[in-house]
């Protein structure tokens, strides 16, 4: 019966974080394009400090795959990858 309640508390965490997400979501459709941009542009420069530093990646938690699985269907999100090759 523990490992029930455990489980439970699991999905409700889950959906939980899945909420929050959806509520972040709606907010980033509602801002401007500028302000869209620029955060994308503040990301992509801390993708690349990142990279650069070669930081090592936390682990996903499972609200996260969840909300990418949702958001890689909304859009061909392979168009988007982008490759990148140091010169040597």
């Amino acid at each position: 019966m523990h490992n029930f309640w455990r489980r439970f508390l699991q999905v409700v965490s889950l959906f939980g974080s899945l909420l929050l997400d959806v509520a972040r979501f709606l907010q980033t459709a509602a801002r401007s394009r500028a302000a869209l941009s620029a955060e994308i542009l503040f990301l992509r420069k801390q993708l690349a400090f990142y990279q650069e530093h070669e930081i090592k990646p936390r682990r996903l938690t499972d609200s996260a795959r969840a909300a990418l699985l949702v958001l890689s269907r909304m859009f061909n999100w392979r168009d988007a990858l982008v490759i990148v090759k140091p010169e040597r």
